[in-house]
Order: C-alpha cells, then structure tokens, then sequence
C-alpha cells in the first residue's frame, strides 16, 4: 500500500513534502538560534546576537570610524561645501532670522526661568565685588587723566566748566542769592553800618550793587581766563593737575589712601543696594523683552541675524574666516568622537536587556525573517524532488 502511495505523482509530492519540512524546521532554527535558544534548550551556538553583544558594539564602532568618521575625508568635504556660505544664505531670509530670534528668545526666556535669580544674584554681586577690590583705581584714574592731559582735553574739560559758571552767575537767581549772602554776612560782620543803612533803606539797594559788582568781576575773570591761554587760573589748574596725576603714578601713600577710598565706598550700604536694585530692574527688563514678540530685543536679533548673513554670503574675509572656526570645531569634534564612540556604543549596546533587544531587532526585521522561513521551505522541498529525481534515475 505505502509503495502505491508512493507511486506516480504522489511519489514527488511526498518527496516535496518531506524535503520542505526538513527545510522549515531547518530554516526556523536558524533564524531562532540568531536570536534565543531555541526551545530554551542551551545548544551550542545559539542565541547568538545576545551572546555577541560587545563584538557586535566593536565591529559596529569601527565600522562607523572607517566609514563615516574619517578625519581627512570629513574636512575635505567641509571645505568644498563652504559652511559659512551656506549658513550666510540660510541667515539673510527674513523668515529664518526671524524663526531663528524667536528661537532664542524662547530658549533664553525658559532658561531665565530655570535659573535661581537669589542665587545668581548673590553670585553676580559677589563677583563684581571682588573685581572693583581688585580693581588698582588710582592707576586706571591716572591713565584716563594722562590721555586727558596729552590731547588738552583737561583744558577743553576747564573751558565747558568755566562756560558753565559764567552762564550761571548771569542770571537773576544767582544774584539774588549772592546779595542775600552779602547782606547776611554784613550783618554779622558790620552791624553797626548795616543798621544805618536799615535806618536810611538803603541795605537792598546796597546788597544788590555789591551782588552786581561781585558776578560781573568774576564773569570777567572767567571770560579772561577763556580767552588767555597763559591766564594764572588756567595754569594753575595744569600744574595742580600734573601734579595729581604725578602722585598717582608715584606717591604709594596717596595711592593707598585712593584704594582706602574705593573700599570705603564700595562698602556703603547705598552702593550695594543700587548694585542690588540695578541687578533687579535689569531682570525685570529681561522678563519682559523675553515675553513681548516684538520686543526691541527681538528686534535686534532678527537684525544681528540678518546682517550676519549678509555678511557671511558676500564678504570673502569673512567666510574664510568663518570656515576656518568650523574647520577647528570639526577637527576637534571628530577626534572627539573617534576617541569617545566606541565606548560609548559598547557601553549602551551591553546595558541592553539581552530579551529586549533580541525582540526589537526581530521586530525591526520583521517580514524578512517570515520569507527566510518560506524561502528555507521552499528550498527544502525543491532539494526534495531533485533528490527523488535522481534517485529515480539511478535505478532506472
């Protein structure tokens, strides 16, 4: 009966059948042993991806540094492509540096918020603190007063000074104060003849000339000293400024007393609160440009952006110089990577749940693994029939 069975067509079905079992069971087992132990029997050479994990890592790193990280050929490419061209041109559209302005203001507005203002204020005041102490200022005030006094700015300083005062004592307040202090001085100092002047009332009269005589002699002193380049006054007040400037440069007792100053200053309860409110008024300035969309500060960055990318896209220099600043950061950022990749991949791809990752990669795979099992199927059965083809022609 079973050589009947076995007889005609049915002969090469159940060699067909035969065959493509062995090949599914064949290709099922591979296709599991890369993956898990097959029935969850340890049989040697399974579960291979699980087992290979950090050789995986290591041919993944290097294949990635040979293939994609290669130094010359990363820079060869930067530089044909022109990054700085690039970003000019992406830069002065308005509607990137606007999206860009908007980007940032959004990142500084959420870290503003992210940050600890008590803290940083503390820390900012703290700072600026032990800068100004260590700041030399009979030194710097000695500087400012040396370029002064090369380019007779000091004298151009006494000019604007002296226009100053002479335009204050011309006006009709002045006067008035001045005979107000005449009189009160006469009277302390003479009463006997402001008495008769009282009695006669001739005091008003009296205050109010020598107010007058007083403001228009030192008007006509100051006009004097504005037109007479060799006035006394005016050469005084040279020689007592060189000779300020010679004690700060020189006197080390007058530049400790300046530094005694500065600290003493530094140390009034009125200069660390205006240090303190300016510090808060300038938060305040920052929360609210940050909110506003149209804020001058957005504004301003939209044009900073924009002029960056015109320049960036039509000015030589710039580019070149520009490239070379991405040329660094890619020489670095590469040796970078290259040194710190392949631990990285290592360390990430060992930490993996070996099940988990077996699940994902078989995922990811998918359909391909089913048509490997059907391909091993069909392959089976058609090794199958070329077998019982033979066989039939060896005993023919």
């Amino acid at each position: 009966a079973e050589s009947q069975q076995r007889a005609g067509a049915w002969a090469w079905v159940g060699a067909f059948a035969e065959a493509a079992s062995i090949g599914a069971l064949a290709a099922w087992f591979a296709v599991v042993a890369l993956f898990r132990h097959p029935v969850r029997l340890p049989v040697p050479h399974t579960a291979i991806i699980p087992r290979n994990k950090t050789r995986m890592a290591d041919a993944l790193a290097q294949f990635l540094l040979k293939n994609f990280l290669v130094r010359e050929s990363l820079l060869a490419r930067l530089d044909a492509w022109n990054p700085a061209q690039k970003l000019g041109q992406w830069l002065a559209q308005p509607e990137h540096s606007a999206a860009l302005a908007r980007q940032l203001q959004r990142w500084l507005r959420e870290s503003q918020g992210a940050l600890d203002a008590a803290a940083i204020e503390r820390e900012l005041l703290a700072l600026l603190r032990q800068q100004l102490h260590d700041w030399d200022a009979a030194r710097s005030a000695a500087s400012l007063a040396r370029n002064l006094t090369a380019g007779q700015h000091h004298q151009r300083l006494l000019n604007a000074v002296l226009g100053q005062l002479a335009g204050w004592l011309d006006t009709p307040e002045v006067r008035g104060y001045i005979s107000e202090k005449v009189l009160q001085l006469a009277r302390r100092e003479y009463p006997r003849l402001v008495w008769f002047a009282d009695r006669l009332e001739y005091s008003e009269s009296l205050g109010d000339a020598l107010a007058g005589k007083i403001a228009h002699a030192l008007l006509d002193e100051i006009r004097n000293a504005l037109d007479d380049g060799e006035h006394p006054l005016r050469l005084r007040y040279a020689a007592e400024a060189e000779r300020l400037l010679t004690r700060l440069e020189d006197d080390a007792e007058f530049r400790a007393q300046v530094a005694q100053w500065k600290a003493q200053l530094l140390e009034r309860e009125e200069v660390q609160d205006y240090a303190r409110h300016l510090w808060q008024r300038t938060q305040q300035w920052l929360q609210r440009s940050l909110a506003d969309e149209d804020s001058p500060l957005l504004r301003q960055l939209r044009g900073w952006s924009e002029a960056l990318g015109q320049r960036l896209q039509q000015d030589p220099l710039w580019q070149q110089s520009a490239n070379a600043q991405f040329r660094i950061a890619a020489e670095h950022l590469t040796d970078w990577l290259r040194q710190q990749l392949p631990g990285y991949i290592r360390q990430t791809i060992e930490a993996w749940d070996d099940e988990k990752m077996s699940r994902e990669i078989e995922l990811a795979i998918g359909r391909d693994l089913q048509y490997i099992r059907l391909n091993g199927t069909l392959i089976g059965g058609l090794a199958g029939l070329v077998l019982h083809a033979l066989l039939l022609w060896l005993r023919g």
